[in-house]
């Protein structure tokens, strides 16, 4: 394991971001960068999401992710390749490059916070930088308004891995829910996903298409709400300045990948399942709509939404 004491920059250094192939990694990977370059480091990033994304980054160099062949003649150019997991470049890149810093191998990535704090702490603790900030350099694009449509809720019941899904048909009974309240919903779902989510179409439920990530995060800049499952595109809403609401698995998950940016919740399930692999496996059926609720209607307090006219409590939901 890399010691502290090494991971430390020197003034001047040229920088590879080897970026995640995963939305909320790059995302929250884009604190480091922008602070970095706020303190004078010349920082070029690759990485496929944030150039798919680069008109959002417009103060950065970033390019599209390396393949395999290249990686060697474009790196080796640089004085350090940086990255947050192993599995982000090439493992060949660690026998010839003098100084690569993976971020996971040190303790301090792993500390039990929110993971913008943990970005901010290994800039202030690993890097010695000053002047600190949770902002990763993400500007809208001219021409586009912050929550212009508040009513929009947008719902995403995806995630990379199916047991961080909650039941789909949950998914439906909250939206119908908002719908009764006044507001309007929409499901965001990935290209390859649509015909799993067909059903959806029958059920009379919005299912936008977008042409590009880009075309996603501006549509999602200009929503009220975001509503799903721990994914990329909770992480993506908070970055774009929308109250977002993730469902988590446990408690130290809630903790670690709440969205952190905007105004957020990570809602849990009941309490009952013990030990982990029990809240692993089960952790969705015993999240009824009515809690997803009850954290929404808090959200709107918090950010000063009026009240849900039409809302049932969560008692009234029960467990359904």
């Amino acid at each position: 394991m890399t010691e502290i004491s090494t991971t430390r920059l020197a003034p001047g250094q040229t920088i590879a971001f080897m970026m995640s192939p995963r939305l909320g990694d790059s995302l929250l990977s884009m604190i480091v960068v922008n602070n970095l370059v706020r303190n004078g480091y010349r920082v070029t990033v690759f990485g496929s999401y944030m150039h798919a994304l680069r008109d959002w980054f417009a103060d950065f160099d970033i390019r599209p992710a390396l393949a395999d062949a290249q990686t060697r003649d474009v790196l080796a150019g640089f004085d350090v390749v940086m990255q947050a997991y192993p599995p982000d470049s090439p493992p060949s890149v660690r026998g010839w490059h003098p100084r690569v810093l993976v971020m996971d191998e040190w303790p301090s990535y792993r500390r039990l916070q929110n993971m913008t704090d943990t970005q901010m702490a290994i800039c202030r603790d690993e890097f010695g930088l000053h002047d600190v900030v949770r902002e990763n350099g993400l500007r809208a694009p001219a021409g586009l308004v912050a929550r212009r449509h508040g009513l929009r809720v947008a719902i995403h019941p995806s995630a990379n891995l199916p047991r961080k899904c909650w039941l789909p048909r949950r998914f439906l009974r909250l939206a119908r829910r908002l719908q009764a309240s006044g507001l309007e919903t929409a499901f965001i779902v990935a290209p390859e996903e649509r015909a799993e989510w067909s059903w959806l179409d029958d059920e009379g439920m919005a299912m936008p298409v977008f042409g590009s990530i880009s075309a996603l995060a501006a549509w999602l800049y200009e929503s009220g709400w975001m509503i799903g499952n721990d994914s990329g595109i909770a992480h993506l809403a908070s970055n774009l300045g929308v109250p977002a609401i993730s469902l988590a698995v446990r408690r130290k998950i809630a903790i670690r990948w709440r969205p952190g940016w905007a105004a957020s919740r990570a809602v849990l399930p009941l309490p009952v399942l013990p030990g982990k692999i029990a809240k692993d496996r089960l952790w969705k059926f015993f999240l009824p709509v009515g809690r997803v609720l009850a954290a929404y209607e808090d959200l709107r307090r918090e950010t000063g939404a009026a009240p849900l006219p039409a809302a049932r409590t969560a008692a009234a939901d029960g467990r359904r």
